[in-house]
């Protein structure tokens, strides 16, 4: 099943989210599933470019718009991983559950915010849908 992920597009110009299509093996059906299932995803695409790098594949020449693009940014990268520290799926998944969980994490299925529950919060995807994840960020400072 394919499900759009909203993810937003840094620079200080044209500041926008794009939905990215990603492929879910099985469809989730509680948001606590779709959470795990979106980090696994993720990890095994870090897996995946830590692999490309190892095996030292040469990198597409970077365009003149590509390198203006990262510049706005403040990072101009060829797209090689240089750690080569393994991910720990789990532990990945768990910290995005907890996140979830305490509130630092808003899940938004089609525009709409799902509320986290103790009991397990049900979802329903279709093909196509757009999930948005939110992550919340403290301030700190005085007041006085």
């Amino acid at each position: 099943m394919e499900i759009n992920i909203n993810i937003k597009n840094m620079g200080k110009k044209g500041r926008r989210i794009q939905p990215v299509p990603f492929e879910y093996e099985k469809i989730p059906s509680t948001a606590e599933e779709l959470i795990e299932e979106t980090v696994k995803i993720m990890v095994n695409n870090f897996i995946n470019r830590q692999k490309w790098s190892e095996e030292g594949h040469v990198p597409d020449p970077l365009t003149e718009e590509r390198i203006k693009s990262m510049a706005e940014i403040g990072k101009v990268a060829f797209g090689y991983v240089y750690n080569d520290k393994k991910p720990d799926m789990k532990k990945a998944v768990d910290t995005a559950l907890l996140a979830y969980e305490d509130g630092m994490v808003r899940l938004f299925i089609n525009g709409e915010e799902v509320e986290f529950k103790k009991e397990g919060t049900s979802v329903s995807l279709g093909e196509g849908d757009e999930v948005t994840f939110v992550r919340l960020a403290m301030l700190a400072g005085r007041i006085w």
